[in-house]
C-alpha cells in the first residue's frame, strides 16, 4: 500500500509492560519513516511509565478501563462526561493514520466514528471490521509478536529495521540506583544478578500458572554465590513480598531483598546496572532486555518463540523451557486451558538447567530463537 506521508499519526495499545515494549520499535521505525510527523500512543496507567521518556513521541493519551468503570459505576453522568472529554481529545488531535493493535473493535470503531481516514490493524476473530486495512491472524503463534507488527507495518509501506525494544529511564533514577548499590556495599566487581521470582501484576490470578519455584529460584541463587561469589538482589513488587521473602529465607547465603520499595523506573534504572536477570516470562524479562542485560527466563505454558526475549543480541539470552512435554505450549489465542498435569512444564524444571543457562552467557553465543514471518 502505498500512503502519502501522515501529519498525525496514533498508536493504539491497551496491554501490559511486555506488549508495550514490544512495540517500541513499531514507534522507532514511525518516527524514522516519517520524521517530522506528530506521534501519539494510547496506552493504560501502568505503562504510561514505559512511553514518557520515549524520544520518538510526542504525546501520551491515557485510557484506564477499570478506573473508567468506577466512575460509570459511582456516577452514570460524570462516567458520560469523563468519556466524552477523553474522545474530544482525541478528535483535537486531528489523527490521521491509527496503528491499532488492541486485537478488538472498540477502539476501530471510536477512530472511525471521530474520522480517521486510515485505520490499519489486526482482524482477530473478524473484530477487524472497522479497519480500513487489516492483517488476519488467528492469534500469535509460531512467531514472535514483533514479527507480526513487522508484517502490520507493511501496509503502510514502513519497514522494521531495527527490531530492539527500548526503555529510557531519568537521570534522576539513574543516580538513584547508583547511590542505592553504593550504600548496600553493592557498587564492587563482583557480580550483581538480579532475581524476580514472582511477576508482580503481570498476569493477574493467572500468574501462578506461570511462575517456577520458589525452592529453585533459591538453590540457583546459592549456587551463584558460591561458584562466582556473586551479589544476589530480589526484586518484586509489593504483591510480590511475600515471595521474595520465602527465597530469601531458603537461600544459605544472604541476598538483598528490594520487593515493593522501588517504583517501576527505579527498578528499570537498577536492572541496567546488573551483570544477569534470572525470572519467569513476563514483564520483567522484557524490561531487562530493554536496558542490554543478560538473561536467564523459565518458561512454562507460554510460547517462548512468540512472548520470549527480543533482542539484536540473542547471545545474551537464554530460555529455560520443558522442550519433551507435548502439551506444552498450552497458551494460545490469549486463553490458558486448565492444566492436568499440576504444571509439569515448571515443577519439572531443576535449578541445575537453569544454572546451565546462566553459565554459557559470559563466552558462548545461542541461536537465534525467532525467524521473520514469510511473506
Amino acid at each position: 500500500m502505498k500512503l502519502s506521508t501522515p501529519q498525525r499519526i496514533l498508536i493504539v495499545n491497551p496491554f501490559g509492560i511486555g506488549d508495550i515494549l514490544f512495540t517500541t520499535p513499531v514507534i522507532r521505525a514511525l518516527r524514522r519513516a516519517f520524521p517530522k510527523s506528530w506521534i501519539g500512543y494510547l496506552c493504560n496507567r501502568r505503562t504510561e511509565r514505559i512511553l514518557r521518556n520515549n524520544p520518538h513521541l510526542n504525546e501520551l493519551f491515557i485510557y484506564e478501563k477499570d478506573e473508567m468503570i468506577q466512575v460509570w459505576r459511582d456516577s452514570p453522568g460524570r462516567g458520560l462526561h469523563v468519556l466524552a472529554e477523553f474522545l474530544h481529545r482525541i478528535h483535537q488531535a486531528r489523527i490521521d493514520l491509527a496503528v491499532d493493535l488492541s486485537l478488538g473493535e472498540r477502539y476501530g470503531m471510536i477512530l472511525q466514528i471521530i474520522g480517521v481516514p486510515k485505520r490499519i490493524g489486526f482482524n482477530f476473530r473478524n473484530r477487524g471490521r472497522f479497519l480500513t486495512e487489516r492483517l488476519s491472524i488467528d492469534g500469535y503463534q509460531d512467531y514472535h509478536v514483533v514479527e507480526y507488527y513487522r508484517k502490520l507495518l507493511r501496509f503502510i509501506g514502513v519497514e522494521l529495521l531495527d527490531p530492539s525494544t527500548e526503555l529510557h529511564v531519568s537521570d534522576e533514577d539513574k543516580q538513584w540506583a547508583e547511590a542505592q548499590l553504593r550504600q548496600r556495599n553493592l557498587a564492587s566487581h563482583r557480580p550483581l544478578v538480579g532475581i524476580v521470582p514472582a511477576g508482580g501484576l503481570s498476569w493477574g490470578g493467572g500468574a501462578f500458572f506461570r511462575r517456577w519455584h520458589c525452592e529453585g529460584f533459591a538453590a540457583v541463587a546459592d549456587a551463584l554465590v558460591e561458584q562466582y561469589n556473586a551479589a544476589v538482589i530480589l526484586f518484586g513488587e509489593t504483591p510480590d513480598c511475600s515471595t521474595c521473602a520465602t527465597v530469601s529465607r531458603l537461600m544459605h547465603h544472604p541476598a538483598v531483598d528490594l520487593s515493593g520499595q522501588t517504583t517501576l523506573d527505579q527498578f528499570v534504572s537498577l536492572l541496567g546496572r546488573l551483570n544477569l536477570v534470572i525470572c519467569n516470562d513476563g514483564g520483567p524479562l522484557h524490561l531487562a532486555v530493554s536496558q542490554g542485560v543478560k538473561t536467564v527466563s523459565i518458561f512454562g505454558p507460554v510460547d517462548p518463540q512468540v512472548y520470549g526475549p527480543f533482542s539484536t543480541r540473542p547471545s545474551s539470552h537464554r530460555v529455560v523451557f520443558r522442550e519433551d512435554l507435548p502439551c506444552r505450549p498450552c497458551y494460545h489465542r490469549f486463553k490458558l486451558p486448565p492444566c492436568p498435569y499440576e504444571r509439569a512444564c515448571l515443577t519439572t524444571i531443576s535449578p541445575e538447567e537453569v544454572l546451565q543457562a546462566c553459565s554459557p552467557l559470559l563466552s558462548e553465543s545461542a541461536t537465534p530463537l525467532f525467524r521473520p514471518i514469510d511473506d
